[in-house]
């Protein structure tokens, strides 16, 4: 199994991005290691995160069946996000909703370009450049 992170809340550099005032910028987190558990961890959320009617305090392990809610009106399917096994492959569920109580708000899906090839090729001439830049100077001055 794949492992899997998101991030959810207003911000706009969140894997699902809700907009609404009783969301934070960073809300929560889910988390899905190579062996299939999922954890998620609330991110100091003003409104807070709920599993099963309890606030979720740091982190936990999510059991298949547990509600997650979040906000005020915000119901969670975390396991619509979970890698499937089937006929020994991996696939993605692709339907992914957020359903809210009174109001049905679509999740944005922002994609981060930080993980493209030329970006980090580009970090890595400029953190090579400003070495070498350094060991000029301190050769100039010792």
């Amino acid at each position: 199994m794949n492992k899997i992170h998101l991030r959810i809340g207003g911000a706009k550099d969140n894997q699902l991005v809700i907009e609404s005032v009783d969301i934070a910028p960073y809300h929560l987190e889910l988390f899905c290691d190579s062996s299939g558990n999922v954890f998620i961890t609330d991110l100091n959320s003003e409104q807070g995160t709920f599993v099963n009617n309890r606030r979720l305090n740091g982190f936990q392990l999510l059991k298949r069946g547990d509600r997650v809610r979040f906000g005020q009106n915000y119901t969670f399917s975390w396991e619509e996000f979970i890698p499937a096994q089937s006929n020994n492959s991996t696939e993605v569920r692709k339907e992914r909703k957020v359903e809210t109580e009174h109001v049905n708000v679509p999740p944005k899906k922002q994609v981060s370009a930080s993980n493209s090839p030329s970006v980090n090729n580009m970090q890595l001439y400029v953190i090579y450049a400003c070495i070498i830049f350094l060991v000029i100077l301190l050769s100039l001055y010792l």
